[in-house]
């Protein structure tokens, strides 16, 4: 099925129609021959296409049924309709005809197809009290189109539902996920004349973002208190299911791919629903900003009905960060307790004799060198019997980022409080290993150990045994 012979099977169920930038008026011809409808209306702002239309229409013999009318947008049409059409035109255009005459179609069946900037047009349907009911893709002559139908109604979609259409991406057909391979290979392409770290990094995550898309159908990505950080949310299902809270490492200068995606692969697969924080978009700004976001992702999932026990995962700064939140909860006036917690290679004290010092000089800045700062972020002076979660703790022995010590000023912490802890100190291995399996590693041979890798099944199994004898 082609554009044309699409938008007007889209008009079935539909009396009368208004097709804005009609084009020829092809749409309604077919729409009022094979689809049932009674009337439409040709709309045209300028008087050529007009006559153009009026050919069509005249060569059909649907006069008495296709009125053409001069106007631009919707501002001369007087009459009832019950379905507006906007196709062939770009997504701000789109967005613009609709805002100026929103009381002809607030009430209205609309179908739309975007040439471009369809995010643009699924927002505005969202922030105007419509509900998106279909989606199609396909291509037509060589070239990719999006069909969005809509009606009148409430409906709440995150970035990736703007970005790629909330039906498109959670029933992605072939052309769809054709044209997400294609948008890869894109960035496959330029990836290795990409000089520039942070930019190479942006582009991995984008990369990584576009496989997660068609591997998890249910990922939801939304962005906290309106900054460039946010969260994704990866759901085995609709059930309510313990969730993993993940804070990856990163040095308080990013929020490292290879301990996002591949930790949610691990880990979703044992059944447990993800959500992934990158905390660290803005590197500008200074603590305790980091931990707010890091806050602030974790009170929005708990609205959701799908979450149950939460479970945080933190991974070398994205470890000091987590625990930190925990730690000085009140200071972040939401609710930061979770009910257990795991942590590997983490970073934990500011001492300058262990500490891994460009995470505190990014995340402190101007303040790197204020010594109060950076014993209150000390985190081995601050655990009590009260603020300390259950904890599974791992990391590497020959680690040379993040010392080993860390980990073992935080045992000996937890020891004087008479906290809970178990601990995996593995006798080799480097520093940000993640999952430690292929994916993780991407391409560092070094980083894929499979005898560190069982930490994840430890970790199963701790959790496992923790949920069912804690609470």
């Amino acid at each position: 099925m082609n554009r044309i012979e699409l938008l007007a099977a889209l008009t079935k169920g539909s009396t009368v129609v208004c097709d804005v930038g009609c084009d020829h008026a092809y749409v309604l011809i077919q729409a009022i021959k094979k689809y049932g409808v009674q009337k439409g209306y040709a709309i045209e702002v300028a008087q050529g296409p007009l006559e153009n239309a009026i050919h069509s229409i005249e060569a059909s013999n649907l006069t008495d049924k296709i009125i053409p009318i001069l106007s631009n947008g919707f501002e001369g049409v007087s009459n009832e309709f019950d379905t507006a059409i906007l196709a062939g035109m770009g997504g701000i255009l789109i967005c613009d005809i609709l805002e100026q005459s929103f009381s002809k179609i607030e009430t209205k069946k609309i179908i739309l197809e975007p040439h471009s900037d369809s995010a643009k047009v699924r927002s505005f349907l969202m922030n105007h009290h419509f509900k998106i009911t279909s989606e199609q893709a396909l291509m037509d002559q060589g070239k990719y189109y999006e069909i969005i139908v809509a009606e009148p109604g409430n409906q709440q979609m995150d970035v990736y539902d703007i970005l790629y259409g909330p039906l498109l991406r959670r029933n992605p057909s072939p052309i769809f996920v054709e044209q997400i391979d294609k948008k890869r290979q894109l960035i496959l392409d330029v990836l290795p004349k990409i000089q520039e770290l942070d930019r190479r990094g942006q582009k991995n995550k984008e990369l990584q973002e576009l496989s997660s898309l068609l591997e998890y159908q249910g990922m939801e990505k939304h962005f906290i208190q309106k900054t460039q950080n946010y969260y994704r949310m990866y759901f085995v299902d609709n059930l309510q299911r313990p969730t993993i809270f993940v804070a990856p490492g990163g040095g308080y200068r990013y929020t490292s791919p290879r301990e996002s995606e591949p930790v949610v692969a691990a880990f979703i697969k044992q059944g447990y629903h993800v959500v992934v924080v990158n905390y660290r978009e803005t590197i500008a700004d200074a603590y305790p900003k980091p931990g707010n976001y890091l806050a602030e992702a974790l009170h929005s999932i708990r609205q959701d009905k799908r979450i149950g026990k939460i479970i945080g995962l933190g991974f070398s700064a994205g470890g000091h960060c987590i625990l930190e939140m925990i730690l000085h909860a009140p200071k972040y006036c939401v609710d930061s307790k979770i009910d257990l917690l795991i942590l590997g290679y983490p970073v934990i004290t500011a001492n300058k004799e262990n500490a891994h010092l460009d995470s505190f000089k990014n995340l402190l800045l101007d303040k790197q060198n204020e010594q109060d700062i950076r014993d209150y972020l000390s985190l081995e002076t601050q655990v009590t019997k009260e603020n300390a979660p259950d904890l599974f703790l791992w990391g590497t022995y020959t680690d040379e980022s993040v010392s080993v010590m860390n980990s073992l000023l935080l045992i000996e912490a937890y020891q004087k409080v008479k906290a809970n802890v178990e601990y995996h100190m593995f006798p080799m291995g480097g520093h940000g290993l993640s999952v430690a399996n292929s994916l993780s590693a991407e391409g560092h041979a070094e980083k894929n150990q499979p005898y560190i890798a069982k930490w994840v099944h430890l970790a199963f199994e701790w959790i496992d045994y923790k949920l069912k004898n804690s609470f």
